[in-house]
């Protein structure tokens, strides 16, 4: 399978395709000019509508992402995604922001930080 969707998340099923496709150019899983699965196949592949895929696949069009080769289907436009990985960055800072403002500590999200990354927050290795 390509990438799993989360049914039960507040984030409609479209917009979860199309950010995990900008996640997959944006790490260098796709590249400018890869062919990504047809309509068909994706929605049979993750269990949706064929048009879910069909308005994702729309989404990223318009944003200039991907592009339709006739007769042969979608590629990857763009060659990184800086827009959409400031756009992760910005999240994150408000994320941050929201959690000092409700009283949470940096030492908790400090825990949280080395959890999710799997390392020291104070360890300078990448």
């Amino acid at each position: 399978m390509w990438f799993s969707i989360d049914f039960s998340s507040h984030v409609p099923v479209y917009k979860q395709i199309a950010e995990k496709i900008k996640m997959k150019i944006s790490n260098g899983e796709l590249r400018q000019g890869d062919f990504l699965p047809s309509v068909r196949k994706l929605a049979e592949d993750i269990g949706v509508n064929f048009n879910t895929v069909s308005k994702a696949y729309k989404e990223l069009s318009e944003q200039g992402i991907i592009e339709v080769q006739r007769g042969e289907g979608y590629t990857v436009k763009v060659e990184n995604l800086e827009d959409f990985n400031n756009e992760i960055l910005l999240e994150i800072k408000n994320a941050l922001k929201k959690a000092l403002n409700a009283g949470i500590s940096s030492d908790e999200i400090k825990k949280i930080f080395e959890e999710v990354v799997g390392r020291d927050f104070n360890d300078s290795r990448s």
